[in-house]
Protein backbone atom coordinates (compact mmCIF):
# COMPACT_ATOMS: atom_id res chain seq x y z
CA UNK A 1 0.00 0.00 0.00
CA UNK A 2 1.23 3.66 -0.65
CA UNK A 3 0.69 6.79 2.00
CA UNK A 4 -2.44 7.78 -0.23
CA UNK A 5 -4.33 4.57 0.83
CA UNK A 6 -4.15 6.23 4.05
CA UNK A 7 -5.67 9.78 3.79
CA UNK A 8 -9.26 8.58 5.28
CA UNK A 9 -11.19 9.70 8.75
CA UNK A 10 -8.92 7.76 11.37
CA UNK A 11 -10.83 4.52 13.12
CA UNK A 12 -10.42 3.07 16.65
CA UNK A 13 -9.46 -0.22 16.46
CA UNK A 14 -8.13 -1.08 20.31
CA UNK A 15 -9.20 0.66 23.26
CA UNK A 16 -8.13 -0.44 26.92
CA UNK A 17 -6.74 0.84 30.25
CA UNK A 18 -4.03 -1.22 30.48
CA UNK A 19 -0.41 0.65 29.40
CA UNK A 20 1.15 -2.53 28.30
CA UNK A 21 -1.89 -3.72 26.11
CA UNK A 22 -0.93 -0.30 24.60
CA UNK A 23 2.01 -1.11 23.85
CA UNK A 24 1.49 -4.64 22.67
CA UNK A 25 -0.59 -3.06 19.96
CA UNK A 26 1.53 -0.12 19.00
CA UNK A 27 4.49 -2.03 18.38
CA UNK A 28 3.38 -4.79 16.25
CA UNK A 29 1.40 -2.27 14.29
CA UNK A 30 5.09 -0.06 13.96
CA UNK A 31 6.43 -3.79 13.19
CA UNK A 32 3.93 -4.19 10.06
CA UNK A 33 4.39 -0.32 9.08
CA UNK A 34 0.59 0.59 9.65
CA UNK A 35 0.16 4.02 10.67
CA UNK A 36 -1.67 4.35 14.07
CA UNK A 37 -2.55 7.41 16.63
CA UNK A 38 -2.64 6.68 20.20
CA UNK A 39 -4.69 8.99 22.12
CA UNK A 40 -6.16 9.17 26.17
CA UNK A 41 -9.57 9.50 27.02
CA UNK A 42 -10.98 10.26 30.15
CA UNK A 43 -14.57 9.43 31.60
CA UNK A 44 -15.77 12.75 31.25
CA UNK A 45 -15.43 12.34 27.60
CA UNK A 46 -12.01 14.44 26.62
CA UNK A 47 -9.69 12.89 24.57
CA UNK A 48 -5.99 13.94 24.55
CA UNK A 49 -3.08 12.91 22.13
CA UNK A 50 -0.90 10.64 24.39
CA UNK A 51 1.02 11.85 27.39
CA UNK A 52 4.90 10.66 27.92
CA UNK A 53 3.69 9.99 30.90
CA UNK A 54 0.28 8.11 30.96
CA UNK A 55 -1.57 7.53 34.12
CA UNK A 56 -3.83 4.42 34.59
CA UNK A 57 -6.74 4.90 37.17
CA UNK A 58 -10.47 4.23 37.00
CA UNK A 59 -12.30 5.70 33.63
CA UNK A 60 -9.06 6.55 31.99
CA UNK A 61 -8.62 4.49 28.49
CA UNK A 62 -6.12 4.76 25.92
CA UNK A 63 -7.28 4.81 22.17
CA UNK A 64 -5.58 3.24 18.95
CA UNK A 65 -6.62 4.91 16.49
CA UNK A 66 -5.78 3.65 12.22
CA UNK A 67 -6.37 4.88 8.78
CA UNK A 68 -10.43 3.17 7.99
CA UNK A 69 -8.68 1.69 4.35
CA UNK A 70 -6.19 -0.27 7.30
CA UNK A 71 -8.28 -0.98 9.86
CA UNK A 72 -9.30 -4.27 8.10
CA UNK A 73 -5.71 -5.44 8.47
CA UNK A 74 -4.84 -3.91 11.49
CA UNK A 75 -7.52 -5.68 13.68
CA UNK A 76 -6.37 -8.98 11.93
CA UNK A 77 -2.84 -8.42 13.11
CA UNK A 78 -3.69 -7.18 16.49
CA UNK A 79 -6.32 -10.15 17.08
CA UNK A 80 -2.98 -12.27 17.36
CA UNK A 81 -2.25 -10.79 20.05
CA UNK A 82 -2.47 -12.85 23.89
CA UNK A 83 -4.71 -9.78 24.99
CA UNK A 84 -8.56 -9.02 24.80
CA UNK A 85 -9.15 -7.30 21.81
CA UNK A 86 -12.46 -4.25 22.30
CA UNK A 87 -13.16 -1.08 21.74
CA UNK A 88 -15.33 -0.53 24.96
CA UNK A 89 -13.77 -1.20 28.20
CA UNK A 90 -15.16 -0.36 31.26
CA UNK A 91 -14.13 1.57 34.48
CA UNK A 92 -12.11 -0.67 36.13
CA UNK A 93 -10.21 -1.82 32.99
CA UNK A 94 -7.06 -0.78 34.00
CA UNK A 95 -6.87 -4.26 36.42
CA UNK A 96 -6.86 -3.18 40.06
CA UNK A 97 -6.89 -5.58 42.51
CA UNK A 98 -9.62 -5.92 44.79
CA UNK A 99 -7.91 -3.86 47.64
CA UNK A 100 -7.33 -0.86 45.20
CA UNK A 101 -11.07 -0.81 43.31
CA UNK A 102 -12.26 -1.40 47.39
CA UNK A 103 -9.71 2.18 48.28
CA UNK A 104 -11.40 3.97 45.25
CA UNK A 105 -14.90 3.21 46.31
CA UNK A 106 -14.02 4.43 50.36
CA UNK A 107 -12.31 7.58 48.76
CA UNK A 108 -15.43 8.41 46.57
CA UNK A 109 -17.78 7.79 49.36
CA UNK A 110 -15.98 9.71 51.91
CA UNK A 111 -15.71 12.51 49.54
CA UNK A 112 -19.64 12.83 49.20
CA UNK A 113 -20.07 12.00 52.59
CA UNK A 114 -18.13 14.88 53.36
CA UNK A 115 -19.46 17.16 50.71
CA UNK A 116 -22.96 16.21 52.18
CA UNK A 117 -22.20 17.38 55.62
CA UNK A 118 -20.86 20.70 54.57
CA UNK A 119 -24.08 20.98 52.41
CA UNK A 120 -25.93 20.47 55.61
CA UNK A 121 -24.19 22.72 57.75
CA UNK A 122 -24.38 25.29 55.17
CA UNK A 123 -28.17 25.28 55.17
CA UNK A 124 -28.50 25.25 59.37
CA UNK A 125 -26.27 28.40 59.08
CA UNK A 126 -28.24 29.99 56.32
CA UNK A 127 -31.54 29.33 57.98
CA UNK A 128 -30.36 30.60 61.67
Amino acid sequence: MNSDDYTTEPVVIFKTGKIFELDMVTNVLQEKGIPFYTQEESLSGIKLAMSLQPTMGPGIWYSVLVPEKAAKDAKFIISELPIDIGTNPDIWDFGPSKVTKRSWKIFAWSVLLIFALMCIKLLCDLSS
